[in-house]
């Protein structure tokens, strides 16, 4: 009998992700530091142990000047807390798993307004796709939009910014401006409708991008962070490594800018396109080029969103250096991808 061919090797190679980056969800992956093998970080809900952080009223919420305010029920008391510090305010032991639960109420408030304990965790911390766009940030597309309309668009796109202006934001607001349009200015549904669904159609594109940027990680307290970890590291003789991991850090410190700076242009980019005359009639290559800005936020964000809440569970005192070096390593990984970061005006 002829030989049987041997079966094709199985490639396990990671799959390119878009743009030739590598997959983000199989690359360097992260572990939290404190992390007990085999445990799931983050873990689906705000579950703390400790009895006293699930008292009636607790809570936490953004304040005005981009800090934690600790929510109290008695007497409408607002509590301005360093979330660095704010684990010996609630008595919670660096390392533990409340200390490391408590450091992820940060990222979580970049996605939701208030977190209460036993809340649950948000999906973008757990790698799940985003959501739909909030009414906010389709109401701000939106405005950008009808301004940009009130001053170039013809006739009908004038007519159409105009009824808009004068309709309730909200998904519905389209619908209700193109019913205006017909009924007080007498424009046909023919002329009007279509040129509404493509602006429509502009409006959640550029929302989606308003949306990814504000879900972007906190980079500005992580670098923070990397920061204030490197400066008693020098002063750290009881580990072997301590040369090495000090040298890693000193590496970072340039160079940990990097995301939060190429996000910030991207954003930038954005609301730029969304000003340029251009024909909003046509509005299909404003609309490519809006998700392209898009993904590019949205591959930063996975990135680094794990990272970033891993980063801000270190106690620079107590911290194992071997876990803080482990970060440094993925921190430095990260930052090789020099595709991640390019300009937006890059092909």
């Amino acid at each position: 009998m002829p030989d049987q061919a041997s079966p094709a090797p199985v490639s396990t190679a990671i799959p390119p992700h878009r743009g030739g980056l590598p997959d983000p969800r199989h690359f360097d992956p992260v572990i939290f530091p404190g992390a007990e093998a085999g445990e799931v970080w983050p873990p689906t809900h705000f579950n703390f142990h400790a009895p006293w952080m699930h008292e009636a009223g607790l809570g936490f919420e953004r304040d005005a000047s981009g800090g934690i305010a600790v929510v109290r029920s008695f007497a409408h008391l607002r509590l301005l807390v360093d979330i660095e510090t704010a684990h010996q305010l609630f008595d919670l032991a660096p390392g533990s798993r409340d200390f490391r639960l408590l450091r992820l109420i940060p990222a979580a408030l970049r996605c939701v307004e208030r977190i209460i304990p036993g809340d649950p965790m948000p999906g973008p911390l757990l790698d799940e796709e985003e959501e739909v766009p909030e009414e906010h940030h389709l109401y701000a597309a939106t405005t950008a939009m009808v301004e940009r309309l009130a001053g170039q668009a013809g006739e009908e796109g004038q007519a159409l910014a105009e009824a808009m202006r004068r309709v309730p934001p909200g998904p519905g607001m389209f619908e209700a401006a193109v019913a205006r349009c017909i009924t007080r200015f007498g424009f046909p549904m023919a002329t009007v409708a279509p040129l509404a669904r493509r602006l429509q159609r502009l409006a959640n594109a550029h929302a989606r991008v308003l949306a990814t940027a504000a879900a972007q990680p906190d980079y500005a307290a992580m670098e923070k962070v990397v920061l204030r970890t490197r400066q008693p590291l020098g002063a750290d003789r009881g580990w072997v490594g301590g040369g090495l991991l000090t040298r890693a850090m000193d590496g970072l410190l340039p160079q940990i800018s990097r995301p939060r700076r190429a996000s910030t242009a991207i954003l930038a980019a954005a609301e730029e396109a969304m000003r340029r005359p251009l024909p909003l009639e046509a509005p299909t290559r404003l609309i490519l080029e809006q998700d392209g800005y898009r993904d590019r936020l949205l591959d930063i964000s996975v990135f680094w969103r794990r990272l970033s809440a891993a980063w801000m569970t270190v106690d620079p005192d107590t911290t194992d250096r071997r876990e803080i070096e482990a970060l440094a390593r993925n921190t430095l990984r990260r930052l090789s991808l020099t595709s991640l970061y390019r300009a937006p005006d890059e092909p």
